[in-house]
């Protein structure tokens, strides 16, 4: 018997104790329909409809409501509500629908000329009142903080001179304070050792700039509430390209409210509507689209030619010697120096190889892209990590040459070779990629057992986990360290050694650690979500210029002054200098 079906005769059972003989022949149907439509619907959070029911009734046992919206039998009959649901009135109205296992990701492409058009279509299509634009709540970061401290301080004590000199001579202070660092939004300076560092909290830069430290050491008010206020809400906008729609009005669905510019938008984020049963569209104006347009005007004015730019060759080998090239300026999603670079790595003679580049393209994947390049040319084996685990995947990754490169051979992979649904390999691409720890362990545990049911020794399924499924899915790159090995938490300064992390993790899973990570050319903060062991590997002992020592494996990672990662063996091989550690 499944656990669906224990929790259905459960209820049923305290239903049929808590009314009479007749309400409950009358209502047992209908109540067994409700638990059937619960049960065929998994929600975004992995859980199951039918389990989340369970679980709400069990914490909520002894309480009494007075709605039911959801017009349910089965809450009424297990007295989570006084009001008996209309006989006549259908079980979860369309309008409450079920959140499900994840929703598809919408993009919709349009030149940027006509995308507002398509905006108002959608509008006038589906009702003003039933299509909203997603909001976006803005965070103060360091500059904004102590921009408005010294405001509110009147660190130039000319409020008593009005309003204008007020505003003006305030002004003047936070350039002068702020002057060390450059405008514009992503903040780099070079500290006393001469090393670049990505400033984003007040305290960032109070330690790597000595000019910004002396005037908070003069104003230590400055200091002291810039750090109280810094990630808090600062101002309400919409997403450029999103919008969602609903057959019903939003405004009974999610609040909304008033942007600067004029438009109302939802309070809640994509992520939260989501949860709420409603698909995110986005409707993206491309330049590039505009650019095709007009350049298939041009040729037919001047030279009269027709093009059909929806049955386009895709197998031009003029066009493929142009990507590997890498002459890609102004080709769409190739502007970038390093994907055009990665175009001429791969050697493209195929419209796979340039879908393959793309999709390696980004954090997590990018550091198989060189193996993708020596596997494609023959210069490095083809393997499926494990004689055990070939059978089961090397169906779906032969094309792309053993590299994992698309998030469906992900979810196929898992639903082979570890029995998940295609539902909750999507599920769990989620979870890495967003860094949902408990759903990440929970997934972990289910990958395994199911690799072990298919005589995949335990072993070679965690490792497989931490080493191809994980770095496919995150955003960062998987690092291999000594057990000595320190790290900072960025927030209280707090030094630990990764085998203390170690057993901090093991201890208490709920333990937030906050690190810096190197990611497509910035320091970002990053969620430490596990620490795990790969077993006794030679340790290599690296001395940097400034005297740190660095010890790692040889395929750790590090970057390099192409920008690129590379393992400490390539480093040795090709003699190349480490930018980042």
């Amino acid at each position: 018997m499944s656990n669906y079906d224990k929790i259905k005769i459960e209820i049923l059972k305290e239903i049929k104790n808590k009314v009479t003989t007749l309400v409950f022949q009358n209502i047992e149907e209908k109540i067994k329909k409700e638990l059937n439509i619960m049960e065929e619907v998994a929600g975004i959070n992995g859980k199951n409809n039918l389990e989340s029911f369970y679980d709400i009734w069990k914490r909520n046992k002894d309480k009494e409501g007075i709605k039911n919206d959801i017009n349910s039998f089965t809450a009424w009959g297990l007295g989570l509500t006084n009001k008996e649901p209309g006989a006549d009135q259908e079980f979860l109205p369309k309008r409450r629908a079920f959140a499900r296992a994840g929703f598809p990701d919408v993009d919709t492409d349009f030149d940027d000329a006509n995308r507002d058009e398509v905006y108002k279509y959608i509008i006038k299509k589906y009702g003003r009142e039933n299509v909203g634009n997603i909001g976006a709540h803005g965070m103060l970061k360091f500059k904004s903080c102590v921009t408005r401290v010294v405001k509110a301080l009147d660190i130039a004590d000319a409020w008593h001179k009005g309003r204008q000199d007020f505003i003006s001579e305030n002004v003047m202070k936070v350039n002068e304070i702020l002057f060390p660092f450059p405008k514009g939004g992503s903040v780099k300076i070079t500290d006393e050792n001469g090393e670049m560092q990505h400033i984003k909290t007040v305290g960032d830069a109070y330690k790597y700039s000595p000019d910004f430290k002396k005037y908070m050491d003069m104003y230590p008010n400055i200091y002291k509430y810039s750090k109280v206020i810094q990630g808090c809400f600062s101002d309400f906008s919409s997403h450029a390209a999103g919008i969602v729609i609903s057959n019903c009005p939003i405004k009974t669905i999610a609040p909304l409210r008033t942007t600067r510019k004029g438009t109302l938008a939802t309070q809640y984020s994509g992520e939260q509507l989501e949860d709420l049963g409603l698909i995110k569209f986005d409707v993206l104006a491309i330049s590039t689209l505009s650019v095709i347009k007009r350049t298939l005007e041009l040729i037919k004015n001047n030279y009269d030619i027709n093009i059909d730019i929806e049955n386009i060759s895709l197998d031009d080998e003029d066009t493929f010697e142009l990507y590997r090239s890498g002459n890609l300026s102004g080709v769409f999603q190739c502007e970038q120096w390093g994907m055009q670079k990665t175009m001429v790595e791969i050697g493209v003679d195929s419209f796979a190889d340039i879908m393959a580049a793309i999709s390696l393209y980004r954090p997590g994947p990018m550091q198989f892209i060189s193996s993708y390049c020596n596997r494609k040319k023959g210069d490095e084996e083809i393997d499926y990590f494990h004689p055990t685990i070939k059978p089961f995947v090397k169906k779906y990754l032969e094309e792309t040459y053993g590299i994992c490169v698309f998030q469906e051979q992900i979810m196929q992979i898992c639903n082979d070779l570890a029995g998940l649904s295609i539902t909750d390999g999507y599920i769990m691409i989620k979870a890495i990629s967003k860094k949902k720890k408990n759903l990440m362990k929970e997934f972990k545990k289910d990958f395994v057992n199911g690799c072990v049911k298919n005589n995949v020794p335990k072993d070679v399924a965690q490792k497989y986990w931490n080493d191809f499924i994980t770095p496919f899915a995150s955003y960062g790159f998987n690092k291999c360290l000594s057990g000595d090995m320190c790290v900072k938490d960025k927030y209280n300064d707090s030094i630990y050694t990764l085998s203390e992390l170690k057993n901090i993790y093991d201890e208490n899973e709920n333990n937030k650690i906050y690190l810096d990570s190197y990611i497509n050319g910035e320091v970002v903060e990053d969620l430490l979500i596990d620490v795990f062991e790969t077993g006794e590997k030679d340790i290599y002992k690296i001395e940097m210029d400034n005297g740190m020592i660095i010890k790692s494996t040889l395929n750790h990672k590090f970057i390099c002054d192409d920008n690129k990662e590379h393992t400490l063996k390539e480093i040795i091989n090709k003699n190349l200098n480490i930018l980042f550690y």
